[in-house]
C-alpha cells in the first residue's frame, strides 16, 4: 500500500520575517525530497504585519497570502504534490505560545480582522466555530506557557527546528496523556533548518476537507 508523506510546518521567507526561503523553493525542496504536500504556515502575528502600520486588515491578509499563492504556483508544476494553507499564530496578549491552524481558508482570514486581539480562549472558539483545528506548536520550549488542553485539538509532539529544545518527548507524553491529535513538523525555515518531521498516511490529501478528516481519523503515524 502506497505511503504518503506531508510536512505540517513550514514557514516562507514572503512572509515570516524568520524565514530564509521563498514559498516556490520550499515546495521544490520537499517534492524533491519524496513528501506529497505541505501546509504553509506563516507567521500570523503582530510582528508579521510591523512593517504595514496603518494597512487595513484586507491588506494585510493580502501581505500574507503572497507566499501561499507562489507555493501553490510551484505546487501545480509537481503533479500530485499537495498544498494547503494553514497559520502559525501568536496572539497579541498571549505571551510568546505559538498555535498552528489547519483548514484555514482565505475567506476565514478575511472575516477575521480581531483575530490577534482574541484571548486564547476566545480564539479556540472562533476557530473552532468555523471548523478549523487548533495544535499548539512545540508546546514545552523553554518560553512557552502550556495551553489549557481542554481548548486545543492537539499538540506538535515533534518539531524539528534546529535552533530550539523542543522538548519533544515530553510534548508526545503530554498529548498520550490527555488524548490530543498528534502533529509532526519540521518547522523548515530554510537551508540552515532542513530537519525531518511530518506525517504519513495510506491516505492521499487533496484539499482541506481531506486533510481535517485525515487528523481527526488518526490514521496516520509521526515522524519523530
Amino acid at each position: 500500500m502506497k505511503a504518503y508523506l506531508y510536512e505540517t510546518h513550514t514557514h516562507s521567507c514572503e512572509v515570516s520575517k524568520c524565514g530564509q526561503m521563498p514559498a516556490a523553493e520550499v515546495v521544490r525542496f520537499y517534492a524533491e525530497a519524496g513528501y506529497s504536500g505541505l501546509v504553509l504556515t506563516d507567521h500570523l502575528s503582530r510582528h508579521t504585519f510591523s512593517h504595514m502600520e496603518g494597512a487595513g486588515w484586507d491588506e494585510k491578509i493580502d501581505h500574507f497570502l503572497t507566499g501561499y499563492s507562489a507555493a501553490l504556483s510551484e505546487g501545480a508544476k509537481h503533479p500530485g504534490f499537495t498544498v494547503l494553507l494553514g497559520a502559525e499564530v501568536r496572539l497579541d496578549g498571549d505571551t510568546d505560545n505559538d498555535y498552528l491552524l489547519y483548514g484555514v481558508s482565505e475567506a476565514f482570514l478575511r472575516n477575521a480582522p480581531g483575530l490577534l486581539q482574541m484571548s486564547f480562549a476566545e480564539m479556540a472558539d472562533y476557530v473552532h466555530a468555523q471548523g478549523l483545528l487548533l495544535v499548539q506548536a512545540h508546546p514545552f520550549r523553554e518560553d512557552m506557557t502550556i495551553a489549557d488542553w481542554r481548548l486545543l485539538d492537539g499538540v506538535e509532539v515533534f518539531n524539528g527546528n534546529p535552533s530550539h529544545e523542543s522538548n519533544n518527548a515530553i510534548a508526545n507524553a503530554w498529548a498520550e496523556l490527555h488524548h490530543l491529535l498528534k502533529t509532526s513538523g519540521s518547522d523548515f525555515h530554510g537551508e540552515w533548518g532542513k530537519s525531518s518531521g511530518g506525517i504519513v498516511t495510506h491516505t492521499p490529501v487533496a484539499d482541506n476537507a481531506q486533510w481535517l478528516a485525515l487528523l481527526q481519523s488518526g490514521a496516520y503515524s509521526v515522524l519523530q
